[in-house]
């Protein structure tokens, strides 16, 4: 595991201040897609998930946990979320293709975990979409679609059917059965 720097990759880091709502909607993101941009190649070489945390330092910025490795279908993050004010949003890959697999939308489970825990959430797929979960409403919408985020050499477009632009979470689960 290791420690990912916001600030080492380029991203600039937004403190919060009044009025600052729409600044901290746009540096999750860009935090979370700086560090899932970074994981992809590694997530679809090894066929594993990587995940973390993204949370507010006591100065205002973002940063990352360490990242954590998962397996071929899951991942819980052990990155130190102690030095966080607060947790914002986690962030995970969905590891290589598997025709097996549904991974080009988020899991009922990824939606529950930042339901329970009140946090947003950040999903990269193998066809390189990256999905955002609002963890209060329980609405999993694409930020961007194919190949925004990389893609996996193995991917096979089309190969999970028709994705829609958004999903709820029984939305999702009626995609699972």
């Amino acid at each position: 595991m290791r420690s990912i720097g916001l600030a080492a990759i380029g991203l600039m880091l937004l403190p919060l201040g009044a009025g600052a709502v729409r600044a901290q909607e746009a540096a999750e993101l860009a935090a979370a897609r700086a560090v899932l941009l970074q994981l992809q190649p590694r997530s679809f070489a090894e066929n594993l998930e990587y995940c973390g945390y993204i949370g507010r330092m006591p100065g205002g910025q973002l940063a990352a946990t360490e990242v954590t490795r998962g397996d071929a279908w899951g991942c819980l993050s052990r990155g130190d979320e102690s030095r966080f004010v607060e947790v914002v949003a986690s962030f995970h890959t969905h590891a290589a293709f598997d025709r097996a697999a549904d991974s080009e939308v988020p899991s009922s489970d990824d939606m529950r975990g930042d339901m329970e825990e009140g946090v947003n959430g950040y999903v990269a797929t193998p066809g390189g979409r990256l999905w955002f979960i609002d963890g209060t409403r329980g609405v999993a919408s694409q930020v961007c679609g194919l190949g925004c985020m990389g893609q996996d050499p193995g991917f096979i477009p089309g190969d999970s059917g028709p994705i829609a632009q958004s999903y709820t979470l029984g939305d999702l689960i009626a995609r699972e059965r």
